[in-house]
């Protein structure tokens, strides 16, 4: 009995985990970027929302792969550190498409070089560290 039980759990894991032909891009994908901001001595918790501002409406506003971007800051518990970017596309080649076109919004934005590196290294003095993760959403469990 163990043994088929075992064997079930397994089998409607592998429902879920492995798409078929039919499900393959049924969802919206999601790159959720968590960063680990602090505001420096010779910054301001102003300077870094400016920063952030200005790279939004720049490039993620003008990125047409993007559907939509939430960000939000950490208000409770230890570490308050982290900022969370969640931006959603409709297919996996979507992603790599909006990365290509942030590239071309970013020299838009930022015409000379060196105004894009001045924008960079300006913002890089706030972060500790970040990641990235890409998430898949499950319609038949989403809320709408």
């Amino acid at each position: 009995m163990k043994t088929i039980t075992s064997l079930l759990s397994t089998l409607l894991l592998l429902v879920f985990i492995i798409p078929t032909s039919g499900t393959a891009q049924e969802g919206n994908y999601y790159m959720v970027t968590t960063w680990k901001l602090q505001v420096p001595e010779d910054g301001s918790r102003a300077e870094m929302m400016g920063l952030l501002k200005d790279f939004s409406e720049k490039i993620v506003f003008k990125n047409d792969k993007i559907i939509s971007e939430k960000v939000m800051h950490h208000v409770s518990g230890a570490d308050i550190r982290d900022v969370v970017v969640t931006t959603e596309y409709a297919s996996w080649n979507d992603i790599e498409a909006a990365n290509i076109r942030q590239e071309e919004l970013m020299k838009e934005g930022w015409p000379k070089e060196e105004e894009r590196e001045a924008y960079f290294k300006s913002f890089s003095k706030y972060v500790v560290t970040h990641s990235d993760e890409i998430f898949q959403e499950i319609p038949s469990l989403t809320k709408k």
